[in-house]
């Protein structure tokens, strides 16, 4: 009886920390969050968001762009904000290396999960599975 409560409590363990873990995307967006389709654009465009690079599934037909926007509104944006990044001042490779280059210290970004969370509950679950190895050997022997 002991050892069927002991599996239940631990599947529902394992269950619940997978599910933790799953799809966690932060901020998601939906299509209903975009006033327009220029918004929608800007979103995608400065993400770099593809068919195949789509955390916020803003694609559901996977053409490759968000929230039913046409292919030509989208050649149009891009091509605008190409025109707008040249159109800005050259520059040089050593003023590429300076901005490359960051503070020690600095911020990190956001690419962070709740790993530790999931390494604490593997902990916790090998300490289990320890501890019913030791007492079976007690009960063996």
């Amino acid at each position: 009886m002991k050892k069927k409560l002991v599996g239940v409590l631990l599947g529902s363990f394992l269950v619940l920390g997978s599910a933790l873990n799953v799809g966690a995307v932060e901020n998601d967006k939906n299509c209903d969050d975009f006033a327009s389709h220029n918004d929608v654009l800007a979103f995608w465009y400065e993400n770099g968001y593809s068919a195949d690079n789509d955390p916020h599934d803003l694609d559901r037909d996977n053409d490759g762009l968000a929230c039913e926007v046409t292919q030509s509104e989208y050649d149009s944006y891009v091509a605008s904000q190409e025109a707008n990044d040249s159109s800005g001042e050259t520059v040089t490779e050593q003023e590429t290396a300076v901005e490359d280059k960051t503070e020690e210290g600095a911020a990190l970004p956001k690419t962070a999960s709740n790993g530790p969370l999931m390494m604490l509950f593997g902990a916790g679950l090998a300490g289990a599975g320890s501890l019913l190895l030791f007492r079976r050997r007690k009960q063996s022997a």
